[in-house]
């Protein structure tokens, strides 16, 4: 279907996918989700405060399906107008120097447009890691688009071993960072996040660490329907050694703060605290 309709015109989609989203909030469509974790994660605001929240997400996610279908065809020249770059002269600096570079993101804003401008955006081809889908098509398909601009898609689970495959080839890395890892995984931290104790993989800041990467977090807003500004925040200071725990637990802070600034922009309706931490873990 997404293949199919990815012929249209962005404001096409815009009003296609747009009404499909007004319908999934009327008949409350992981409603009852949503609203449970904006209790959660913004018990400071108001209960009308979250109940717009709660709207505007809807309606952001309208927008990011459609943005995302047209991924599918979008040009580098029209991602450049629509997703801006600030202070990205650290990525291009290091990446000049010699250094390797990894870049967090977050289900945040539109990490699907940032994961192909970034393909193109710094003359060094990029890696990202993926969660493949349960079933082949709609994997091949998201394959598709993702690598559509030159991105090589590597699954999560392999990446360690890609990147040991490869022996520092790889100088550009990127990874949205913030899923929840089963419960049966052995590299899983628990941190406090959004006021809640939330697992996440010890991936980024192992690799940042171990594998001399330089971390940096992609702090993504809105600018406009269609548009966003991307920022690139160091994670550790000039000639620091951090430790895992420290850079996975700045790149944790970090993304609180751009979901604070902007919640209608997070992806409410994902299971995020669908398993509380045991005594043992």
């Amino acid at each position: 279907m997404l293949r199919i309709i990815s012929v249209l015109p962005l404001p096409a989609l815009y009003a296609l996918l747009g009404f499909i989203a007004w319908i999934a909030r009327i008949v409350g469509w992981r409603r009852e989700l949503v609203d449970r974790g904006l209790a959660r994660c913004l018990s400071g605001r108001s209960e009308a405060e979250r109940a717009t929240i709660a709207r505007d997400f809807y309606t952001g996610l309208g927008r990011l399906v459609a943005e995302f279908v047209h991924g599918a065809r979008i040009t580098p020249e029209s991602l450049a107008e629509r997703v801006r770059f600030e202070d990205d002269g650290v990525v291009r600096d290091a990446i000049a120097s010699g250094r390797r570079v990894l870049l967090l993101a977050g289900h945040h804003c539109n990490w699907e447009w940032l994961l192909l401008r970034c393909s193109t955006a710094f003359g060094e081809p990029l890696t990202a890691a993926y969660k493949p889908a349960s079933r082949e098509t709609p994997d091949r398909w998201l394959r598709d688009i993702r690598s559509r601009l030159g991105a090589v898609m590597v699954p999560a689970r392999s990446l360690v071993t890609h990147l040991l495959e490869r022996r520092g080839a790889v100088r550009l890395l990127a990874m949205v960072a913030d899923q929840s890892p089963p419960a049966d995984e052995p590299q899983q931290s628990w941190l406090p996040f959004l006021g809640q104790e939330t697992a996440f993989f010890e991936g980024p800041g192992w690799i940042s660490a171990k594998m001399g990467f330089l971390p940096l977090f992609v702090a993504m807003r809105p600018d406009g329907r269609g548009r966003y500004v991307a920022r690139f925040v160091p994670l550790v200071a000039p000639g620091e050694r951090a430790s895992p725990e420290q850079i996975l637990r700045a790149y944790v802070a970090k993304l609180e703060s751009q979901v604070l600034a902007y919640p209608a922009q997070y992806f409410w309706a994902y299971n995020r605290w669908k398993r509380a931490r045991r005594l043992y873990d």
